[in-house]
């Protein structure tokens, strides 16, 4: 059929040669005509095209290719949820019994939002069915912001309590890199008498198996330089003389390993050291992305170009503004001078 001047299909009716596929299409043109009089045409044709096994397979391949390609524990929590659903949604009544399915699944609207970000992309030209206004209490990234002081005690903590994992948490505190740039970074990609950490790569979690990693590029796709204060330097080198010591370190291998196996690190693994430091210390309990937050927020309180810092974060400039841009107390009050 035509809609505004372009063709447009649908697909699996069967052959012109087989009489029941030439009556389901009467009856789909049937429907379309009615629609199209009373105000109700679909014009993304998703509320025509025939059910296979009573489901709609298009937006379910298409959530199905999407978890299988990034393989995060969201997109394939998406597929899964609709798959399990197990009923075709192709009009606004079936968006609405899905959302109160999902309520009803105990999830929380907060939840579901996330939900409906994966099912929007896969959904094409019926995306605005899965558009709703869902009222929750957003997370306060502000509250991830530590203060200089809180930095300098947890890092004090950690040298006293945690010295295998106090570079880690040096670096990641001093360079705001991601968790799974953090995870992937090699020994190579240091650059000592440039004083720079090259960012080139990362090592993501399998969201089908938790104690599964893979290499991947970084979340941009490229490839991004970020300086390293001496102080920095000094504990890395420190750092590699101890691998070195333990006969684990390899030029070309992972800078932060487990102490015991000597295998890569996991969010789950650091992040109890991380607690447990925030606990010693007496601060409230912080995720990890803290460390990110923390320094692009301090980073931009001292000065710092937005544009430069976008660049060393691998984001744009708007995204670092809107997301990092916290209180940090750095605030400089103007001073007057009267004659």
């Amino acid at each position: 059929m035509r809609i505004d001047g372009r063709d447009a299909f649908i697909n699996r009716l069967g052959r012109w040669s087989d009489p029941v596929a030439v009556a389901k299409a009467h009856a789909i043109s049937a429907q379309i005509w009615s629609d199209y009089c009373q105000g109700t045409f679909d014009r993304s044709l998703m509320a025509y095209q025939p059910l296979i096994n009573g489901k709609e397979v298009g937006l379910l391949e298409a959530l199905r290719v999407r978890a299988e390609t990034k393989r995060q524990a969201a997109a394939i929590h998406a597929y899964r949820l609709l798959q399990r659903y197990g009923k075709p949604i192709r009009n606004r009544s079936d968006a609405e019994a899905f959302l109160a399915w999902l309520r009803a699944e105990g999830l929380s609207d907060c939840t579901i939002a996330g939900l409906m970000t994966h099912y929007r992309q896969c959904s094409g030209g019926n995306r605005h069915l899965f558009s709703h206004k869902l009222k929750w209490q957003r997370r306060s990234v502000q509250s991830d912001v530590l203060s200089v002081e809180e930095i300098q005690a947890v890092l004090s903590d950690l040298e006293t309590n945690e010295s295998w994992y106090y570079p880690l948490f040096l670096l990641w505190l001093s360079t705001g890199l991601r968790n799974a740039e953090i995870r992937g970074l090699t020994w190579d990609c240091i650059r000592w008498e440039e004083g720079e950490v090259l960012i080139c790569k990362s090592l993501r979690r399998d969201g089908y198996s938790s104690g599964k990693v893979e290499w991947a590029s970084t979340k941009t796709g490229k490839e991004r330089v970020v300086p390293l204060t001496p102080q920095v330097l000094d504990v890395l080198r420190q750092h590699q003389w101890e691998m070195e010591h333990l006969g684990v370190y390899e030029p070309y291998g992972l800078v932060f390993v487990t102490p015991t196996s000597h295998g890569n690190i996991y969010d789950h693994l650091v992040g109890r050291v991380w607690h447990r430091s925030l606990q010693r210390c007496g601060l409230k309990p912080r995720r990890l992305y803290a460390q990110r937050h923390s320094f692009l927020s301090h980073a931009l309180a001292m000065g710092n170009s937005p544009a430069d810092l976008a660049a060393a974060a691998g984001h744009s400039t708007k995204m670092l503004l809107d997301t990092y841009a916290k209180p940090t107390g750095r605030l400089n009050m103007p001073t007057w001078q009267t004659a």
